[in-house]
């Protein structure tokens, strides 16, 4: 599981303008189509709603991790959208989210690499520093570097 090969500043915003869950979804699901990481936007957007439907991704402090395994998806990535005004995620704490970490995973990496990548972010979410230094990030390779750091820590 490399991560360099799953993010690139192509799929950070960190100036996304939605009004709900649905518009950061689709707007996020753009950004993996136009990499050519998803083959239809659609699909995916529906995989990841019908995810939501299970069980709300909004894991609190102002961060979501909504997620989907479907066949759609080339390659495991992971999209970054800061948003410009919160929307309600019915995250676990009522707290609008602010920070949307996106996981697109191929079905057939769905029990190692999806589990695997799940288990690192929750976390990491978990740190203090690493929450608040996500939601102060105003420059994209200031998202890599961050992740990075992070992910390497964790795994050593």
């Amino acid at each position: 599981m490399e991560l360099t090969k799953m993010i690139n500043e192509g799929l950070i915003d960190l100036e996304l303008d939605a009004s709900d869950q649905l518009g950061v979804i689709e707007q996020m699901a753009s950004l993996l189509e136009e990499q050519g990481r998803i083959d239809s936007k659609s699909a995916f957007t529906q995989g990841v709603l019908e995810r939501e439907q299970q069980f709300t991704t909004g894991f609190g402090n102002g961060i979501a991790i909504p997620h989907c395994k479907s066949s759609t998806v080339n390659n495991a990535s992971i999209a970054i959208g800061k948003l410009t005004n919160g929307v309600d995620w019915k995250a676990m704490d009522d707290a609008d989210v602010s920070f949307v970490i996106m996981l697109a995973v191929p079905d057939a990496e769905g029990g190692s690499t999806h589990l695997q990548l799940l288990s690192r972010l929750s976390g990491n979410l978990m740190d203090e520093d690493f929450r608040d230094g996500l939601m102060s990030v105003t420059a994209k390779e200031d998202v890599l570097r961050l992740l990075t750091d992070s992910m390497t820590e964790k795994s050593n």
